[in-house]
């Protein structure tokens, strides 16, 4: 790769920056090294008062204007750390959303145990899930969907609905849908297992592998859920996704075969996050994927199972920590992202310097990569505007990658 100096007043939609004139540190960039994808991102670096930067001469020359949402994992994955800027938690509306998420799990909880039992289920109740799903979803695309990783191994069933009404509200305010539809996707998520309570329980509760007729009477659960939906007299535009969420790609899902084309946004979106949230899922008999290792997998199933687009959104929508971000522990301490692992963009290794209670702490570096901390995760990128993050913190980091 040869690098070539440009004047800031020279760049064009194409080129791939590789460093600024300056420190990152005094940009409001996080990373330095990303492909112009609009006039927006060349504006922003007016912005900063850069005056060159250097870039990649041969894709400087060819001028290749990269598709926003296309290519490779890893561009992929490279331009999730750039949009994370935009999902930054707040820590007092994480705790409040805390609650919310905690209360509305609940309120979930009642309403599936109703529908088991035989009773129509309070409408009412989803729609103000719904409701308060959206209005967090529209104010921080981030917050919500952070708190999902909040994982107990009890109440799989609840949780889950709950995850995927949030998943789904989050991914379709990324994919530009308006508060009214996504507010109807948050409700359809909550709902979008509903057949698996008419399911027997022997069945789906099931710890080991289902047999041919015990799975046949699994996958009925759709056609279950719907029926009974359609029979509560929700509109068919709330059908949809709890209808097409095991619909595949290739048409290779049920009850009807579909494939991509002829399945629905709602169906789109609910496919993905089912999936994800399933596999990354703890439960009794089964502990989750990490969510780099289910991504990965997950890419092996765009355009067969998924669609690619959808997918790819999404995981601009759950988002990767670029070094130098602020991120909240599931130890409740507060720590910056020091050094990226590649094999695993979601566990990076960082440098925690802040406990629950906002005391300073000695600098401890901490690779979560590494199977030893498994039980430390990141929660989500912190809005860093109210933490007093101290300066040798970076230059201990700058001193950290240097030394590679």
């Amino acid at each position: 790769m040869v690098m070539k100096k440009v004047l800031t007043k020279d760049l064009s939609i194409g080129d791939k920056i590789l460093k600024f004139d300056r420190s990152w540190m005094e940009t409001d960039f996080l990373k330095h090294k990303f492909i112009i994808k609009d006039q927006a991102t060349i504006d922003r670096i007016k912005r900063n008062d850069i005056q060159y930067v250097y870039v990649d001469a041969q894709s400087s020359e060819e001028k290749k204007v990269e598709k926003i949402y296309g290519g490779e994992p890893e561009e992929i994955i490279e331009e999730a750390a750039e949009l994370n800027e935009n999902n930054l938690i707040d820590l007092d509306d994480f705790n409040s959303t805390t609650e919310i998420y905690k209360e509305s799990i609940k309120i979930v909880k009642s309403v599936l145990e109703d529908i088991r039992g035989g009773k129509l289920f309070n409408t009412g109740a989803v729609k103000n899930v719904a409701e308060n799903i959206t209005e967090l979803t529209m104010r921080n695309k981030g917050v919500l969907a952070s708190v999902t990783k909040l994982r107990q191994h009890d109440d799989y069933t609840f949780q889950h609905s709950m995850n995927v009404s949030i998943y789904s509200a989050s991914l379709a305010a990324h994919l530009g849908l308006k508060e009214p539809e996504i507010e109807r996707i948050a409700s359809a998520g909550l709902l979008h297992d509903v057949g698996k309570m008419l399911v027997p329980t022997d069945v789906l509760n099931k710890p080991g592998k289902l047999t041919d007729d015990e799975f046949s009477i699994m996958k009925n659960h759709v056609q279950l859920g719907y029926d009974f939906l359609k029979k509560q007299g929700l509109p068919q535009d709330m059908l949809r996704l709890p209808y097409e969420h095991h619909e595949r790609f290739d048409g290779s899902g049920y009850p009807r075969g579909l494939v991509d084309k002829d399945i629905s946004i709602e169906g789109k979106i609910g496919a993905v996050v089912d999936i994800y949230d399933a596999i990354t899922s703890d439960r009794v008999y089964h502990k989750g994927m990490e969510p780099p290792s289910a991504l990965k997998l997950m890419f092996k199933w765009a355009d067969s199972h998924i669609n690619k687009k959808v997918f790819e959104f999404f995981i601009m929508n759950i988002g990767i920590y670029p070094v130098g971000s602020l991120v909240l522990m599931s130890t409740n301490e507060l720590a910056v992202v020091g050094k990226t692992n590649l094999n695993k963009p979601t566990a990076p290794v960082v440098l925690v310097f802040m406990n629950k209670k906002g005391q300073r702490l000695p600098f401890k570096a901490v690779n979560l990569a590494k199977s030893s901390v498994n039980d430390q995760k990141i929660i989500g990128p912190v809005n860093p505007e109210k933490i007093d993050i101290p300066d040798e913190i970076y230059t201990y980091i700058d001193n950290m990658n240097k030394a590679e």
